[in-house]
């Protein structure tokens, strides 16, 4: 496989998982606590700069994140709706 395979492979299951949350955050019309959301943002942020592995880790840790005890605490600027825009502009500067 080559390098640029690989890469847009990376890249699109990235896109893939963070899309999926995002869906599964609206549908929960909650908006994500503050390590949940700090991951999130974080993630969006390695799909921009194409550090896709470490994309991968914060949805990782944002998937967890909602069974942490401080989930209950609300981030103040990662609203679902922020975040599905902030997520539409990364595909549309594409």
């Amino acid at each position: 496989m080559t390098t640029f395979k690989a890469l847009a492979t990376a890249r699109r299951n990235l896109w893939y998982r963070i899309d999926r949350y995002l869906a599964e955050l609206e549908k929960r019309a909650s908006q994500p606590g503050q390590r949940e959301g700090n991951h999130l943002l974080r993630a969006l942020d390695h799909l921009e700069a194409g550090t896709y592995a470490e994309g991968e880790r914060d949805m990782m840790w944002a998937e967890v994140a909602t069974r942490q005890p401080d989930a209950s605490e609300l981030h103040p600027t990662a609203s679902p709706q922020d975040l599905r825009k902030r997520f539409a502009a990364i595909a549309e500067a594409e």
